[in-house]
């Protein structure tokens, strides 16, 4: 009996110490409202809004071109249909290459600007902990359960937004 009351007691003495140790935030929360994290989202919001918008634009041109294109199929010769019909597949092709060429750069400099702010938000982490001697943080998504007190997302946030 005594061996498994010292047992117990040496097994939950580290878990002990290791809370006071052990901290968790909430990186998402930081991205989303955080003043930089805005910034990349409003910055980033603009672009795709006037890219799509462009997109759409000349989607509905390429739209009432092929309506035109069908339009004719029985007024021009089959040769000349052909060839128009070349063409606008030819167009078609252009426009998908770019789409394609223009969401992968608006998907890379999304990545590239929530990295850096990622790159930002662990220095102060890094900082913040040896100020603090936290010797683990935890992202608050990897979390079950834990102690408020242990949540230090409130206090990065100040810091990340002075």
């Amino acid at each position: 009996m005594k061996k498994v009351l010292i047992s117990i007691i040496l097994v939950l003495l580290p878990f002990t110490s290791i809370s006071a140790e052990l901290a968790i935030v909430d990186i998402d929360y930081l991205i989303k409202v955080s003043k930089k994290g805005k910034n990349i989202q409003k910055d980033l919001k603009v672009k795709n809004d006037k890219v799509f918008e462009d997109f759409s634009l000349k989607e509905k041109k390429l739209k009432e071109r092929e309506d035109n294109i069908k339009s004719k199929k029985n007024v021009l010769s089959e040769s000349d249909y052909k060839k128009e019909v070349s063409k606008f597949t030819d167009e078609v092709k252009k426009y998908n290459i770019n789409k394609k060429k223009t969401i992968g750069a608006l998907n890379k400099e999304k990545n590239q600007k929530i990295a850096e702010l990622l790159k930002e938000i662990n220095s102060i982490l890094i900082e913040y902990s040896k100020k603090n001697d936290i010797s683990t943080l935890l992202d608050k998504k990897n979390v079950i359960i834990t102690k408020s007190e242990n949540d230090i997302t409130q206090k990065i946030l100040k810091i990340l937004d002075n």
